[in-house]
């Protein structure tokens, strides 16, 4: 998304990365907060943990404390590390057209190039940005290159625009505002069911950033004693424990999506506002529209997005301008839903009640073997990794999500043999826990892959000295939760 830029102030330092045991016995805590901290080693090196809401990381992801100084040094939900073109035309072809590219990239026709489409920056990962449907990547920095004017160094090794004061941390910052740490500057904070960070960019103390939803988008989840602190947001919440991996459930309870799903909880005045194949209810809410009669109740019938018994005259219907047609409200030479539009690659532009060219969802292109990808129907396929579900990648040659190969997240490694443990291709150990010290369990870590597709969708690769002058780069995310309504 476009962010105007202006001339940066000077900012702290970037927070340093944690340093490893010399022996690589990769003892690591994941708190609640989003953060990974490196537990005390025994022999005293690499001692100290991560300041709590320091360095975050994303759903499942992990930042890390640096030495004794407790630094944070945060990755972005999903995350890449520094690599050539992430998001961008790294690995594709030039091109005139869309038809010159491969299923999952539209042509970027400016430059010629195609890159991976896209409908808001979550489907590009931290390496670049959704720029009129297209994945426009961001500049590489480090210490070597700087960022130009108007733009911070983020942890990820990008140059991101720089919105806010500086700061180091909370207390620097606005009330209702955090310290980014991974930026070194003040954002906002995010509220419930809102995309996240990590856990410390969630609107108060105790909030969690987890990975909702079938592409296990991270979002912010409200801690709940109870219903009533749920019901306080708004109808659409429920207040309960999160589903762990091999069963059982969190010890703390949060208000979740009961439908698995943020975006049908978004507040609205009309149905423009709202997600497409969604209408704004009576509670001024998003809510999923029908998509046929056979979805309704009995004797009422899918009128537009909303299931209502077969009008009999204009005055049945609701929508300004509508006329009742065979029992149907329908618009005169216009539309209600997308179902009203006949034609391939066309949807209903709600507010304007009319038929436009595109496409909103995969449905409007009217062909099974295409999908909508950044406003237009293209045949099925990824081109990122971020364009699959929870857990899976995009196999590249095949142009189709797959399971992720590998052993993530894989439990009962043993993290007193970290190089070996989980195999010989650079995997890791992490033995983690959460804020309170509970261990949550031993697992394994796939190093990252190349760019642009360095980790499974809902991962993030997270770089971390190795105290030998190297670094290990290591797919990371919080193993023991499940994605909620994935």
């Amino acid at each position: 998304m476009r962010r105007s830029s202006f001339a940066s102030p000077a900012r702290p330092a970037r927070p340093a990365r944690p340093a490893l045991c010399a022996r690589v016995a990769l003892s690591a805590a994941l708190a609640l907060s989003g953060a990974l901290a490196l537990s005390a080693c025994d022999d005293g090196e690499a001692g100290g943990r991560g300041a709590g809401g320091a360095g975050g990381a994303g759903a499942g992801g992990a930042g890390a404390g640096a030495g004794g100084a407790g630094a944070g040094a945060g990755a972005g939900a999903g995350g890449a590390g520094a690599g050539a073109g992430a998001g961008g035309a790294a690995g594709f072809a030039s091109c005139a057209s869309d038809d010159d590219c491969p299923p999952g990239a539209l042509c970027d026709e400016a430059a010629a190039a195609c890159r991976a489409g896209c409908a808001g920056d979550l489907d590009c990962g931290p390496g670049a940005r959704c720029a009129g449907g297209l994945c426009a990547p961001l500049a590489l920095c480090g210490p070597d290159a700087a960022c130009a004017a108007g733009a911070v160094c983020g942890c990820e090794g990008y140059c991101v625009p720089a919105a806010g004061a500086p700061c180091a941390r909370d207390l620097q910052c606005a009330t209702a505002d955090y310290c980014d740490a991974c930026e070194g500057q003040c954002k906002p904070r995010v509220a419930p069911c809102a995309p996240c960070r990590d856990s410390a960019s969630c609107a108060r103390p105790g909030d969690l950033c987890a990975p909702v939803g079938a592409a296990g988008a991270p979002r912010c989840l409200r801690r709940c004693e109870g219903q009533a602190t749920c019901d306080l947001l708004g109808p659409g919440y429920l207040c309960a424990p999160l589903a762990l991996r091999g069963g059982g459930v969190s010890a703390e309870s949060y208000c979740a999506p009961e439908g698995g799903s943020c975006e049908a909880l978004a507040g609205c005045a009309q149905d423009a506002e709202c997600p497409p194949d969604h209408f704004c209810n009576e509670r001024q809410r998003c809510q999923a529209g029908c998509d046929s009669d056979a979805s309704c109740p009995a004797g009422q019938r899918c009128q537009g997005l909303r299931c209502a018994p077969p009008c009999a005259a204009a005055a049945d219907c609701a929508a300004p301008g509508a006329a009742c047609e065979e029992g149907r409200c329908v618009i005169p030479g216009g539309c209600a839903s997308s179902r009203d539009c006949p034609e391939a690659e066309t949807y209903c532009d709600v507010s304007a009640q009319r038929c436009v060219s595109g496409c909103q969802v995969d449905d409007d292109c009217l062909d099974a073997q295409r999908e909508c990808v950044g406003g237009r129907c293209r045949p099925r396929g990824c081109a990122l990794n971020y364009q699959c579900a929870f857990g899976e990648v995009c196999d590249v040659a095949a142009r189709a999500c797959a399971p992720a190969p590998g052993r993530h997240c894989e439990p009962g490694c043993d993290p007193s043999a970290s190089e070996t443990s989980c195999g010989a291709g650079g995997q890791r150990c992490l033995s983690l826990q959460d804020e309170e010290e509970r261990p949550l369990g031993d697992f394994c870590f796939e190093p990252c892959a190349e760019e642009p597709n360095p980790c499974p969708q809902g991962y993030q690769c997270t770089p971390l000295d190795d105290g030998a002058g190297g670094a290990a780069r290591l797919c990371v995310r919080r193993c023991d939760l499940m994605s909620v309504g994935g």
